[in-house]
């Protein structure tokens, strides 16, 4: 095993820095035209992924969130109408609840697609090259490990 050293500690911090800075990129870019924060968008993007309807468990993993701070972000999203919560038929647990993205979820999530997918390419794309994308994808199988 490597030994911790001060290199390694400064690229831990480098990674993170750059991650929440294209993060907060992005971010602003969705709140400029739609006037959504990105954890709103990737709430519709798991949402569009899974089908459009998940349990609020199964989305709490996909997004790695707790479910206390996702509730109150549904709450919020179900109250501007892009998201809708009901009982899931589960015979085994009547307590579960699915999230699905509305009609008008699926159309904002579409529209917000467009500027997501562009400020991806110019804040992260654009200057990835394919052998980056192989050693970061090297790099995050190990670290998930």
């Amino acid at each position: 095993m490597p030994r911790l050293d001060a290199e390694r500690i400064a690229l831990l911090r480098q990674l993170c820095v750059a991650t929440n800075a294209i993060e907060r990129q992005i971010d602003a870019d969705l709140v400029d035209e739609f006037d959504i924060p990105l954890s709103w968008f990737e709430v519709m993007a798991a949402l569009q992924r899974a089908g459009g309807s998940m349990r609020v468990s199964e989305l709490c993993s996909e997004l790695d969130e707790v479910a206390s701070s996702l509730s109150r972000r549904l709450d919020r999203m179900e109250e501007e109408g892009h998201v809708a919560r009901e009982p899931s038929p589960s015979p085994t647990d009547r307590r579960a609840v699915s999230v699905h993205l509305t009609r008008d979820g699926r159309s904002f999530w579409r529209d917000a697609n467009v500027i997501y997918r562009r400020s991806v390419q110019r804040n992260f794309a654009q200057v990835v090259t394919e052998s980056d994308i192989l050693a970061l994808q090297r790099l995050l199988s190990k670290l998930a490990r």
